[in-house]
């Protein structure tokens, strides 16, 4: 397998299985949980909620303190790398800055949503409109994401035959069939 940055690896699996748990939670809160509750009594529903949310802050505190740590460390090795293009590096931090924006709206929700301030109470009460807009960031964060590292692929060569490339003497330059041949 060649070196392995292992560092790198475990942060990028820290990042990837965070987001994993607080868009799937997030997710599954709209789509089951919320439309299921509305058929208990009050009591019961304010029980359960309590119940949930006690223990979902966990999860969303942690996953919002490794993707931010995760984050910053994947950051800092991609600028130190330069592994983007450098054609499209205002392409890739622009996507970065909107990436930042949307991650930083999605924390602040997500939190307001587990969380017991007063000040925050409202947007508790109106839980299915903000988890469903916190679920429609997430999905933009995500789909971002992937353009992003579409962005720092492009360049690459699909497929290439080393033994072939290495034993012709031909010039890249000149053929775009040298990518792709079988």
């Amino acid at each position: 397998m060649g070196d392995i940055d292992l560092l790198g690896l475990v942060s990028r699996w820290l990042h990837i299985l965070s987001a994993i748990a607080a868009v799937g939670g997030a997710i599954f809160m709209r789509l089951a949980l919320l439309p299921s509750v509305s058929v208990l009594a009050d009591d019961v529903r304010r029980a359960l909620h309590e119940a949930v949310r006690s223990r979902w802050s966990k999860v969303v505190m942690a996953a919002i303190a490794f993707l931010i740590l995760s984050g910053v460390y994947n950051l800092v090795m991609i600028e130190r790398n330069k592994t983007y293009p450098a054609a499209d590096s205002g392409l890739y931090h622009g996507l970065l800055g909107v990436k930042l924006l949307l991650a930083l709206a999605i924390f602040f929700i997500a939190s307001a949503l587990v969380g017991r301030s007063q000040g925050l109470a409202k947007i508790r009460q109106n839980a299915r409109f903000w988890l469903s807009l916190n679920v429609t960031l997430a999905v933009i964060l995500v789909l971002i994401s992937g353009l992003m590292r579409a962005t720092r692929d492009k360049g690459l060569p699909t497929r290439v035959k080393p033994a072939a490339a290495a034993e012709s003497h031909f010039d890249v330059g000149a053929t775009a069939d040298w990518r792709t041949e079988a």
